[in-house]
């Protein structure tokens, strides 16, 4: 077997989560489903779930207004990743309900080796149905760091 074809397969793997998507609440699915077709590449419907205005921080605080300005900003660390869901909690505050996803991430790095294993946790704003503000907090630079040694 190929590294090309490991990497397709390791892809290829359904992504098991700690609770069902029945489990969470309204907004908490709305996320999940959010970032599920963000995972599958499937942008543009992933940008529906945005509010107008929406802005999705990322570590070093870099800033994204849409769905495909990521993965080109992303690529030179890592060709795909996906979350694996642990937590999700949802609670209602003054801007609207906010829903905290906690997991880890795998995927292959931009020079095609695995990862898996590496903390996130994400902050989303859901309001009138919509996506305002997602907000990310992840361990990806420091793996990548060990990674090359550092």
């Amino acid at each position: 077997m190929n590294a090309k074809h490991d990497a397709e397969l390791f892809r290829a793997q359904p992504v098991v989560h700690a609770m069902t998507r029945e489990s969470l609440g309204e907004c908490g699915r709305l996320m999940g489903d959010f970032l599920h077709l963000f995972a599958e590449r499937r942008y543009a419907e992933a940008n529906a779930y945005l509010a107008p205005g929406c802005v999705m921080l990322f570590p070093g605080n870099t800033a994204f207004t849409d769905c495909t300005e990521l993965p080109r900003g992303a690529s030179t660390n890592y060709q795909w990743v996906k979350k694996l869901f642990e937590r999700v909690e949802e609670f209602q505050a003054a801007e609207g309900t906010v829903v905290y996803n906690y997991g880890t991430l795998r995927g292959q790095w931009a020079d095609g080796g695995p990862f898996e294993g590496i903390r996130y946790t994400d902050r989303f704003l859901i309001k009138g149905g919509r996506i305002p503000e997602q907000k990310v907090w992840n361990d990806l630079a420091v793996a990548a760091a060990k990674r090359k040694g550092g």
